[in-house]
């Protein structure tokens, strides 16, 4: 362990930005787990804290303090490191300092967030010379790479249902990426994919649906994000209806009617991020986090018969499962396994490597793949809002 705020002169495997937070910590075990012989430097605002992760995680390295947006002291974290991990956000303000940081000391780069405004940071720029893996997470990342992995699984992928949900605790930076995410900066709401293309307002929310393996009776909101709206040209799929999942947060619900603005971006994003962090807390009170994927695809196999193939996941730690897409994207990048260029994590992944790792992961309660509908008898049971 480093007793210096500076990194030393021992080059790492791996480096972590917001190593003691909960994205940060989770990709830690993974890789402790799976890796136990990485070396590390992990860093963050509070070198104490990161020391203190550093001695839980049985890895070998060092604590740094590291300021994101001072240019010098990222550069600094970075040197000498093979691959940079970065799990500081939000993912709105961070962007793309800490890819270019990476890139200036000769690294790799892997980000469970970034999604397209981090993707055209990087190509808009220059050219990244090195690897680099965005949405290496839960969401985006699990939700693009699942629907595609059924999709893989028939000769003519032509529909995809999904309902995507969680009620977790949500930290100040997640709190604000998801609004800026729902006020249309990385998708549409209300959109669906018609004879392969996006059409506006197609979708309406609803409300009491019933789907499997959900506890209640959910509200769901139509959204097609930027990365759901990629699959049919990378799958041929020419129907998509993708819907977010609300179990119960009247809190949470009643707090994103009243700040259309931050979403916007049109208001202070900080003091609605903490409004959101709070309703979220509120709804949780009492009740077991969850985190819901439910994905259908329909269309014919091989022989040209029509097929249906689901899956359905449910699990109870959100910044578990990020982490340990994260970490998956570091090892394959650290193998060699990854090109060089800039990639989305679904893009590069191996479904099968992660799946095996989903149903390893304790967080995961529920991991079904199946030959058959799953949604088509309950998902009528609902209403308009």
């Amino acid at each position: 362990m480093s007793d210096h705020s500076t990194p030393s002169d021992t080059a790492p495997a791996l480096a972590v930005v917001g190593a003691y937070g909960a994205v940060g910590a989770a990709a830690l075990r993974v890789i402790a787990e799976r890796r136990p012989d990485t070396v590390v430097r992990l860093g963050g605002r509070d070198r104490t804290q990161a020391e203190a992760l550093l001695a839980k995680s049985g890895l070998r390295g060092e604590a740094v303090e590291v300021d994101l947006y001072d240019g010098r002291s990222a550069a600094r974290f970075c040197r000498g490191a093979r691959v940079v991990l970065n799990c500081a956000g939000p993912s709105y303000q961070v962007l793309d300092k800490v890819a270019w940081a990476a890139a200036a000391a000769g690294a790799d780069y892997v980000d469970p967030g970034g999604d397209e405004p981090l993707l055209e940071a990087l190509t808009r720029t220059g050219t990244f010379t090195g690897t680099a893996v965005i949405t290496a997470g839960m969401q985006p990342g699990l939700t693009g790479l699942l629907p595609r992995h059924l999709c893989a699984t028939l000769d003519d992928p032509r529909r995809l249902t999904a309902y995507v949900g969680t009620m977790d605790r949500l930290t100040p930076a997640g709190a604000a990426d998801y609004l800026l995410s729902l006020g249309g900066a990385y998708g549409e709401a209300r959109g669906a994919i018609r004879g392969g293309i996006r059409v506006e307002r197609e979708l309406e929310p609803r409300t009491g649906v019933e789907l499997p393996y959900a506890n209640n009776r959910v509200d769901v909101y139509p959204y097609l994000s930027f990365e759901s709206a990629r699959l049919p040209e990378l799958t041929g799929l020419t129907e998509i209806d993708w819907y977010n999942v609300f179990d119960g947060g009247a809190h949470m619900m009643n707090c994103l009617s009243r700040l259309q603005g931050a979403m916007r971006g049109e208001s202070d994003l900080t003091a609605a991020a903490e409004e959101l962090t709070r309703a979220a807390a509120l709804d949780l009170f009492g009740r077991d986090p969850f985190q819901l994927m439910l994905f259908e695809v329909t269309g014919a196999d091989d022989a040209g018969r029509p097929a249906t193939r689901s899956l359905a996941l449910r699990a109870g730690d959100t910044y578990a499962l990020t982490g340990l897409v994260g970490a998956l994207a570091v090892l394959a990048v650290l193998d060699g396994a990854v090109p060089p260029g800039v990639h989305f994590g679904s893009d590069v992944l191996d479904a099968q490597s992660v799946l095996a790792a989903l149903r390893a992961e304790p967080a995961v309660g529920l991991l079904e793949v199946v030959d058959r509908p799953i949604l088509a008898a309950r998902a009528m049971e609902e209403g308009e809002l």
